[in-house]
């Protein structure tokens, strides 16, 4: 899917930019149409764009999602939404949301993915360190930058 469409310059269009981790099984599960929310444990209560970067062993920059204002509910909502959306997945859920009062399940708008760009890249341009959950791109412009340039072929 091309998301060119993405960056509107009208500004009521405009959300935040965040660089997300996520574990390469979960990206491929994005791609295939099978993965409609991202869970989290804590995460940020407005809709958001994210370029993803895959941790190990991928360590890339390969994607970028439009997600949706997050449902923010107890454990057993959230684990109950996973479990209507992958079978089997309610137990691992309530394991991961643990003793939380809220949990977070963010809907895919739609996603984009692009030729990779490698973190030994991203650390000898910007001193780069992976995030654990995410970062915030609008508070790192050159980074920004460099990503949508690379995500848009320009």
């Amino acid at each position: 899917m091309s998301q060119e469409s993405l960056f509107v310059n009208d500004e009521k269009y405009q959300k935040p930019l965040l660089l997300l981790s996520l574990q390469p099984q979960y990206w491929q599960l994005v791609l295939s149409g099978e993965k409609k929310f991202e869970y989290r444990r804590l995460f940020r209560k407005d809709a958001v764009q994210a370029y993803i970067y895959l941790s190990s062993p991928r360590k890339e920059i390969v994607g970028f999602i439009d997600f949706d204002v997050p449902l923010i509910s107890s454990p057993k909502e959230i684990a109950d939404l996973a479990e209507s959306q992958s079978p089997g997945s309610y137990k691992g859920m309530m394991e991961y949301l643990g003793t939380r009062d809220n949990g977070f399940a963010i809907p895919i708008l739609s996603y984009d993915s692009f030729e990779g760009i490698p973190l030994a890249d991203l650390r000898e341009r910007f001193g780069f360190t992976a995030p654990q959950s995410y970062l915030v791109l609008d508070n790192n412009p050159a980074l920004r930058d460099f990503i949508r340039a690379r995500h848009l072929g320009e």
